[in-house]
């Protein structure tokens, strides 16, 4: 769960839409265990920077923690209760429920497409539907056909880059490329030069991304994806401005009594 909107990514009632979710995942690693009396936590970052010639570099970052534990494992999808902070804000917790595999997210009965660029559990929204059986080296192509937190539309590729079968351990690599907005993004930025501040609009460019992603049983053990883009800002004063962004986020679980 990595965001800057409020609520947190595993929470957030997006309402654009998104291309319909694959099946959910059939290999063992990849299929969430959420087992009764079950309790996962884990800690996260996001940070946005944005360079331009001339300019002070702008660098925007958020953390936090959440707690989630099985409510009832034998509904379909399972029920969950979530208790998160993010530092610096009041802490908040709520009933969650990922119907589809993952796909889609429900927080307190309102249900939206899963677009988070991480967070508890693996989501097919974003990494498709692997083959029941994992070996390294294999991969698969995933469309994303909209927009979601970390980058545009696009392709990506899903490596196995490691596997361990007996703890139903995995390790992903994803890289995509993708045109246009990403989700949620404001269309304009702040940049400073000499103490002065420029709002410019933003015109995205290509985006990248790319990342390591470890899966126990379908849980996030950890998480890492850096995404860069090119940007063309506009200024009625400085017309146009060629600039560079790089927002990453990192992911870890830890012990539950740690989150709170």
């Amino acid at each position: 769960m990595i965001s800057i909107r409020l609520p947190c990514v595993l929470l957030a009632a997006l309402s654009l839409p998104v291309a319909a979710a694959a099946a959910p995942a059939t290999a063992p690693a990849l299929t969430p265990a959420f087992r009764a009396g079950a309790s996962f936590g884990n800690v996260f970052s996001r940070t946005i920077d944005v360079q331009a010639p001339g300019f002070d570099e702008a660098v925007r970052r958020i953390s936090g923690t959440a707690t989630y534990r099985v409510v009832d494992a034998a509904s379909a999808p399972v029920r969950l209760r979530i208790d998160y902070r993010y530092d610096g804000r009041p802490a908040g917790s709520g009933a969650v429920a990922l119907p589809d595999g993952g796909a889609s997210n429900c927080y307190d009965g309102k249900c939206a497409p899963n677009t988070d660029a991480s967070g508890l559990a693996y989501n097919p929204r974003l990494w498709g539907t692997p083959p029941a059986t994992l070996k390294p080296g294999q991969h698969w192509t995933v469309e994303i056909a909209a927009p979601w937190e970390l980058g545009p539309a696009g392709r990506q590729t899903v490596t196995v880059v490691a596997l361990d079968p007996a703890s139903h351990t995995v390790t992903l690599e994803r890289e995509g490329n993708g045109e246009g907005a990403w989700l949620d993004e404001k269309p304009q930025v702040t940049l400073t030069r000499a103490g002065h501040p420029y709002e410019m609009t933003r015109q995205p460019g290509r985006t990248h991304w790319q990342g390591y992603t470890t899966f126990r049983d379908g849980i996030v053990l950890s998480d890492e994806l850096v995404s860069t883009r090119t940007l063309t800002l506009v200024s009625p004063q400085l017309g146009r401005v060629d600039a560079a962004e790089r927002q990453y986020i990192l992911l870890n679980a830890m012990p539950v009594e740690d989150a709170r």
